[in-house]
């Protein structure tokens, strides 16, 4: 079986391929098979690990383009799951700046976790004394946000980091910042919401794929999402991104499907639009939007049982 590995010796970047007996493959875990490669083949190879046991998360990498944990998966279930290939591919996490082999540059990330603040400050009414209480539903709100292991797979899988980083934080990020917000002895939930609006929270382009490859089961996406409602109910509701949520809502509201036409104008203006019509003409010309729209739609069969589940929403957010 061939085994080709992407590396980076600082300068070249450059594609090395190992042969390993499929026997020699079967029963470890992927980051056993990178160590028998080290151990027996070539002392040079660079990556990353300690714990072993899905704990550290220094192991992440890439194989046939996907993010893995390598000491978390199993070789076997790995080939199965490209149909027992003659070949793979190991590459270094994508969106990080890669400073050998399979080793990443974490400064970055760890700079814009220090943005977000993911310690708190605890509420003055906790002393040492009587210590930091919670109640079991309390515990559970942020117990989840508390498995992140800072692996990198949701970055490395990230479409809006992939396509420009400038304006963004990588997806656990925001998971950490969710964790401090949420975490009932928080003295100041906007020490960590306020960094989040101010540092990308509504570029998230939902994608998914942060949900989808992450070891622990964590959904990053679920975790913006939810920084966005406490970032609009703590009154932050400026720009296009909270105005984008609101058109869509109205639209829900108002036939319970969207107007491509008055969700563009809602959430940037007739101003910002003018300057996008080529775009609007291609969407017309493929048949993603009708310019008849502007004159409104027909509600879609069952709006009312939708509206009923919005007020349900409404009524269970109150409480």
């Amino acid at each position: 079986m061939k085994i080709i590995i992407d590396r980076f010796d600082g300068t070249k970047k450059y594609v090395q391929t190992y042969e390993v007996d499929i026997e020699e493959v079967k029963g470890k875990t992927l980051l056993g098979l990178l160590q028998h490669i080290k151990r027996t083949q070539d002392i040079t190879l660079n990556f990353t690990a300690a714990c072993r046991m899905a704990i550290c998360g220094a192991c992440g990498v890439r194989v046939n383009g996907h993010s893995y944990l390598a000491c978390d998966t199993k070789m076997d279930d790995l080939l199965k799951e490209y149909d027992n290939p003659n070949t793979i591919t190991i590459s270094p996490l994508a969106n990080f700046k890669v400073l050998s082999d399979l080793v990443v540059d974490w400064k970055p990330g760890i700079e814009n976790l220090r943005k977000v603040k993911p310690t708190i400050t605890p509420k003055e009414e906790f002393s040492e004394k009587k210590g930091c209480v919670q109640t079991q539903a309390e515990v559970d709100a942020i117990k989840k946000q508390w498995d992140c292991i800072l692996c990198g797979c949701c970055a490395s899988e990230c479409s809006k980091l992939e396509a420009n980083s400038d304006d963004y934080m990588e997806p656990f990020v925001f998971t950490h910042a969710l964790r401090a917000a949420a975490d009932s002895r928080s003295k100041d939930p906007m020490e960590h919401i306020k960094p989040s609006v101010d540092n990308g929270l509504w570029m998230c382009v939902h994608c998914q794929e942060c949900a989808n490859r992450c070891p622990k089961g964590i959904s990053a996406a679920d975790d913006i999402a939810m920084l966005r409602v406490m970032a609009m109910k703590k009154g932050l509701k400026e720009g296009t991104g909270p105005a984008h949520a609101k058109a869509f809502l109205l639209d829900l509201e108002d036939t319970g499907r969207l107007n491509e036409i008055y969700l563009a104008l809602r959430s940037e203006g007739v101003l910002a639009n003018v300057t996008k019509m080529d775009i609007a003409f291609n969407l017309m010309k493929a048949g993603k939007m009708n310019p008849l729209h502007i004159f409104g739609e027909r509600k879609i069969e069952g709006h009312e049982d939708l509206m009923k589940m919005i007020e349900a929403a409404r009524a269970a957010n109150k409480e």
